[in-house]
């Protein structure tokens, strides 16, 4: 993997590399309270974070993001209070849906974060309609929308797209196409060489990039964002990725090759850049091992505290919940093909 700091000093390196190392320790340890039957679901984006953290870190604290289930680098790099988040997670009345889900689609407004819409497409017209707003105020200020490979076939993609380009709206669209959407592999959803190409047809500006680089995601991001500023017109952007874990926790991989989990393994964003760093004499042993103890403890101190909504919830949502994470902690241990091996520091 070729990394190029390019204007980057080692602090800005460091700091991108804490961002990615963030939610990765997170979701582990998400994964470990799933499989102890404490939390009853998740969607997992372990090994796609160089690009919700890239995305996130190029653009200004004050410029909405429309993120999909795998971009726990987006709220993680708005600084959100982790115990909040842990609660949301668990269904909590004091998380962010006052405990109406327990997943990804919630909004934060002080935080300038969409709530994700679960079909994904029709939120990539809410981006249109902010940076219309930001294009009407004269602000100097972008919108970004998330959306899958297999979100692109939604007619709502076409529908935003085309506005944006009518319009000379300044948003940029994502596209991480991680290979799958739900189980049906890329080859099955169309046939262009890359789906950026589609943004020909609408006479809109695209780029294909390496989505496991962190340093590739957010110099190219930021360079977009600037362009879309001042050209006051968007830009399509599609990350190449992969999913190292099933659509959602409960069902499995056994339709992906071994050899893709292979390959894609040795593209893994953080262990690539924690490579590099060492040989740029960023970042050291003890210094990965110091940055992963004080978020060990910020994490679980955070679960912790979250794990009190047992105590003040009423004995009907208590039991409720715990059924509910029973059911799944027993579909978990009946399939093989989900018990892939967790990092050692949870078990």
């Amino acid at each position: 993997m070729d990394f190029q700091r390019r204007d980057l000093g080692n602090e800005q390196l460091l700091h991108l590399y804490r961002h990615l190392l963030w939610p990765r320790m997170i979701e582990e340890k998400m994964l470990v309270l799933l499989r102890q039957g404490r939390i009853s679901k998740w969607f997992s984006g372990i090994g796609q974070e160089a690009i919700s953290v890239g995305a996130t870190q190029a653009l200004r604290p004050d410029e909405w993001i429309m993120p999909l289930h795998r971009n726990l680098g987006v709220f993680t790099g708005r600084d959100m209070p982790l115990a909040r988040l842990f609660k949301q997670w668990q269904g909590s009345g004091d998380g962010y849906s006052a405990g109406r889900e327990r997943s990804f689609h919630f909004g934060a407004p002080e935080h300038h974060i969409c709530g994700m819409i679960s079909h994904l497409g029709p939120q990539l017209a809410i981006a249109d309609g902010v940076a219309l707003a930001h294009k009407l105020r004269k602000e100097d200020k972008v919108s970004l929308a998330f959306t899958g490979d297999g979100g692109t076939s939604e007619g709502d993609f076409h529908e935003a797209l085309n506005t944006a380009a009518v319009w000379d709206l300044p948003v940029i669209f994502i596209i991480e196409n991680n290979g799958y959407g739900l189980s049906t592999p890329v080859r099955e959803q169309y046939r262009c060489a890359q789906l950026a190409d589609r943004a020909r047809g609408y006479g809109m500006e695209s780029v294909t990039i390496d989505g496991n680089n962190i340093l590739t995601v957010y110099d190219t991001i930021r360079g977009v964002r600037e362009w879309c500023i001042k050209e006051q017109k968007p830009f399509l952007i599609e990350c190449m990725t992969f999913r190292m874990r099933g659509h959602e926790e409960a069902s499995g991989t056994k339709y992906v090759p071994p050899a893709l989990f292979e390959e894609w393994a040795s593209k893994d964003p953080i262990a690539n850049y924690e490579r590099w760093l060492k040989a740029e004499g960023v970042l050291t042993t003890a210094l990965i091992e110091e940055i992963r103890d004080e978020y060990r403890k910020k994490i679980q101190a955070g679960s912790n505290r979250s794990f009190d909504m047992f105590v003040k919830n009423s004995e009907a949502q208590t039991l409720a919940r715990k059924h509910t994470a029973a059911m799944m902690k027993k579909r978990l241990d009946n399939n093989e093909d989900l018990a892939q091996k967790l990092t050692p520091e949870w078990e």
